[in-house]
């Protein structure tokens, strides 16, 4: 009962920190309830692909004839995303490209990554991932639209693997202990939910589709750690939906 208990507890508090979905629900927050919780997040992904996927449904069951593009259809769905996720993974990845691809040292990094102003590197990049992840998109609701799906849910699985196998860069902050409350074994549970999860929605392509993105998760991790000794909250996002964009495009190449 009390295993229960601390789930329900700590689902919401992914909910209500990760997205913007409106939760009704007065729960007691705190950073290590959050870190404790990371290892479900897949979960949370699950929430978010079956709002896209029934939006999909909606929109070619009601409003192809107005939303007739596949273009228009992928943008629409984008803003549905943002509307339920919000911005703070892809504000992530704008530091993160604004920070790694700065070129200066470590702490210059760190420092530039934490900066909330927006450099030419994090604008490059938000151009590059939206102009993709629409066309993706494009693509994939006529290809296979349950990766519409299981992209959020292993988009998420890297957030467990970043938290569970890797250091924080800095001396101190918020995601520092989203991590120490994680490890080999929140990596691996979250890895075992995001397979069956995934494995039960599209089959064997969706093994083969995690296993491929397990692996760019840990590269781009070990990538980010050599840089900047560790990892980041700004890292963390960056990975996940750098992940989501794979996922998409594993999904055409896999038809």
């Amino acid at each position: 009962m009390k295993y229960i208990k601390n789930f329900f507890e700590q689902f919401i508090i992914l909910i209500q920190f990760m997205t913007r979905i409106p939760i009704p629900l007065k729960v007691d927050y705190s950073e290590k309830k959050l870190g404790k919780s990371i290892k479900f997040f897949p979960l949370v992904g699950l929430i978010i692909g079956l709002i896209l996927y029934c939006t999909h449904v909606l929109i070619a069951a009601y409003l192809k004839d107005i939303l007739y593009s596949k273009t228009i259809i992928a943008i629409f769905l984008t803003i549905v995303e943002i509307l339920t996720v919000g911005i703070i993974h892809i504000d992530g990845l704008a530091d993160t490209f604004d920070g790694l691809f700065s070129y200066a040292k470590k702490e210059r990094m760190l420092e530039i990554m934490k900066d909330s102003r927006i450099g030419a590197n994090g604008t490059v990049a938000l151009i590059l991932y939206f102009i993709t992840k629409i066309m993706l998109i494009s693509e994939i609701i006529t290809v296979n639209p349950k990766y519409l799906i299981i992209s959020p849910i292993i988009a998420r699985l890297s957030t467990s693997i970043n938290a569970g196998l890797s250091d924080y860069a800095r001396k101190s902050g918020m995601s520092n202990d989203i991590i120490s409350e994680n490890g080999i074994f929140e990596a691996v549970f979250s890895l075992v939910l995001t397979n069956i999860l995934v494995f039960l929605i599209i089959g064997a392509k969706g093994t083969i589709t995690v296993f491929i993105a397990l692996l760019f998760i840990i590269l781009l991790m070990l990538n980010v750690r050599k840089k900047i000794g560790g990892i980041t909250g700004d890292t963390m996002g960056a990975s996940l939906e750098l992940t989501s964009i794979l996922v998409l495009f594993l999904g055409i190449i896999l038809r």
